[in-house]
């Protein structure tokens, strides 16, 4: 891979099995990682280098979604159901979890060190508590989102999250129809949580996830590669878009990782795999305070 500068691309390849689908930045070191469709390897690269090498060896299957908090990587392992977790100074793992779940999409990672794994196959939010992330392992807690999140079986469902508030509220997007959700942790509520529709209009193909300020940032692949820009109400209950920015260089960007002034999307090209793989750079827009 070569990281260039803002607007250019991150090139890899040309293997289809080390097929980037995920990314993720630690601004303490600024280095960005991205993880593969196929094995599993996950690369690394620092803002400003040309230099980009394989940093963690392949587990053997791919991973989804990753982020960064507290000096470790969390990786959501696709559809393998685990979810792994790297200190990055050591490169070494630290913590496995095993779930039953069908394909672990994307993660997120709450102030209070709980991690929250969104499930495209089964209707089903996993939880890892910060105690299990201490101890190295434990049973992930399956959260069911239904009835109110429809699944489709034969499509992608949840995918893309994003914590708010604290960690008392999560974002999910719906891939196959474009819907957004906001789910509320609550001891209280039957099964733990309440689940609200976000009023904003469908966003086909969303996918990663960002919060950047009051918007919310949807990273659309298919049918319409744009990184599109949400603009939440403070009670989390309605958003309109503000914006929505393409680029020549999308080819079916999967997710976005904010690297300071720049938004890193990963081009994964699903349908049609062109070599050398590509990451797209864009220059952040400015936001208002988070909600």
């Amino acid at each position: 891979m070569t990281y260039m500068e803002v607007g250019q691309l991150v090139q890899s390849g040309p293997n289809p099995a080390r097929k980037p689908v995920s990314g993720a930045y630690d601004e303490s070191t600024a280095a960005f990682f991205v993880g593969t469709i196929g094995d599993g390897t996950i690369y690394r690269g620092t803002l400003g280098n040309l230099t980009v090498t394989p940093f963690i060896p392949g587990p053997g299957h791919g991973v989804g979604g990753m982020k960064v908090a507290r000096g470790k990587l969390y990786v959501a392992g696709g559809f393998s159901g685990r979810v792994l977790i790297y200190d990055i100074g050591a490169k070494q793992q630290v913590a496995a979890f095993q779930t039953s779940g069908g394909f672990l999409n994307d993660l997120v990672v709450t102030p209070d060190g709980d991690v929250f794994v969104t499930d495209s196959f089964a209707p089903v939010l996993w939880r890892i508590t910060a105690a299990q992330v201490a101890a190295g392992g434990g049973v992930p807690a399956g959260i069911p989102v239904g009835p109110e999140i429809v699944y489709n079986p034969n499509d992608f469902n949840l995918n893309g999250i994003v914590a708010l508030k604290g960690g008392r509220s999560l974002i999910v997007v719906q891939t196959y129809n474009g819907k957004l959700f906001r789910i509320d942790l609550d001891e209280r509520a039957p099964l733990g949580r309440e689940i609200h529709p976000i009023d904003v209009e469908p966003l086909l193909g969303g996918d990663g996830l960002l919060i950047d300020g009051n918007d919310l940032l949807v990273v659309q692949g298919f049918p319409s590669a744009s990184l599109t820009f949400v603009r939440l109400d403070g009670k989390l209950e309605r958003g309109g878009v503000i914006e929505r920015r393409s680029d020549p260089s999308f080819r079916e960007p999967s997710t976005v990782a904010r690297a300071r002034n720049s938004y890193l999307l990963v081009n994964l090209d699903l349908a049609n795999s062109v070599t050398p793989f590509t990451l797209t750079a864009l220059p952040r827009s400015f936001t208002d305070d988070a909600p």
